[in-house]
């Protein structure tokens, strides 16, 4: 098998991925505000499905600068006119979508027919003659007739079938897989890529924390959410970074379907972090919350231990990597009357996760 060269991240995708940023801040806003003592079903789906078009938007995008993208005019156009669009998506999330379907659906029109025409026109002299651009293609048409069926139609039926059209974007690729070649991706740079999305969403979770630090340096809140937060990134970094073989043909599904789902675990533990001082919550629904949360994101980070080195982690060690986090979560539930409690169960759980992976990687003598 031929040496795997890494792609370079042009400034250009960079460009392109801060406008991400304030996304991701925008789909936070959906779920900072509880009621009744916790937050209701609907709030927290509508809240998922937005984190489920947003991130297969940004993934489609990825995919084709990862097979295709030479910062060619084909490619910078394209971004460009994906950053524009995604600027209008953006600044029209939020819970009301009555008031902002028109607005939020032509972008994501305009964003699925630009990906068709880079698609088309920068894969090669015959795009359809590859079976990938080829499934990528059928796959962002039905996606684009779904949402232009919706925007027709109106708000009130037309809401559904612009839903169906963000989730036939995001899971008909799982039922097509393999019309999609391994040799085609570089995973050295969908890794990066990847990394830099979560990345992101932790600054989300910095940004909202803040507000904790204040007063002495010595504070027992702030102490306890930083160390949570650090070893949350701390365990990330080891499986990403120093777990995973970045030198392998694979078609990368379980990286990138593990990551949106990561998005929507961390971006949960963000705003229920930003629960703790509002009276009305109710500390159980808090313990729930946050803990279900940690545990969805560390399912959705071991599921990537597919594409470790050999031999790096084994089922005992995930074994025990499930008993620290449960002994963790049962700590956070035995203090859960106090918000301080909670945040040192947790971080201890993920403080022992974190520990736990040195402990496997660091050489002994």
């Amino acid at each position: 098998m031929k040496a795997i060269v890494a792609k370079r991240v042009s400034m250009l995708e960079l460009f392109y991925d801060l406008i991400f940023v304030y996304a991701i801040s925008r789909i936070t806003a959906m779920i900072h505000y509880p009621a009744a003592g916790g937050l209701p079903v609907l709030p927290y789906l509508e809240f998922a499905i937005v984190v489920i078009i947003v991130m297969q938007i940004w993934l489609y995008q990825a995919l084709y600068i990862n097979r295709f993208g030479e910062s060619r005019l084909v490619d910078n156009i394209g971004l460009l006119i994906s950053m524009y669009a995604m600027t209008y998506l953006a600044n029209n999330i939020n819970t009301e979508w009555s008031t902002t379907f028109r607005t939020f659906n032509t972008a994501v029109l305009l964003i699925v027919a630009n990906l068709i025409w880079q698609y088309l026109c920068g894969s090669g002299s015959n795009p359809l003659q590859d079976r990938g651009v080829r499934a990528f293609t059928i796959t962002l048409s039905l996606e684009f007739i779904a949402v232009l069926a919706g925007l027709v139609i109106g708000y009130r039926y037309g809401i559904y079938l612009c839903v169906l059209g963000g989730l036939i974007g995001f899971l008909m690729p799982l039922t097509i897989y393999r019309q999609f070649v391994p040799d085609k991706v570089n995973f050295p740079h969908l890794v990066e890529r990847l990394s830099l999305i979560i990345i992101i969403t932790f600054g989300e979770m910095l940004v909202n924390v803040t507000r904790y630090f204040t007063g002495t340096l010595v504070n027992p809140l702030a102490l306890a959410i930083f160390a949570f937060v650090a070893a949350l990134f701390g365990t990330y970094i080891i499986q990403s970074e120093l777990l995973i073989n970045h030198h392998q043909q694979t078609r990368g599904f379980v990286l990138m379907y593990s990551h949106v789902f990561t998005v929507v675990a961390l971006l949960s533990m963000t705003a229920g972090l930003d629960y703790l001082t509002i009276s009305a919550v109710s500390q159980t629904f808090l313990w729930v919350f946050l803990s279900v949360g940690l545990i969805a994101y560390y399912i959705c980070l071991y599921f990537n231990g597919v594409y470790n080195r050999r031999g790096r982690l084994g089922k005992s060690d995930y074994c025990w990597l499930a008993l620290i986090l449960v002994v963790g979560i049962s700590v956070a539930f035995a203090w859960r009357r106090s918000d301080l409690g909670i945040v040192c169960g947790l971080a201890l759980a993920s403080l022992g996760q974190c520990g736990y992976l040195l402990f496997k990687i660091v050489p002994r003598k």
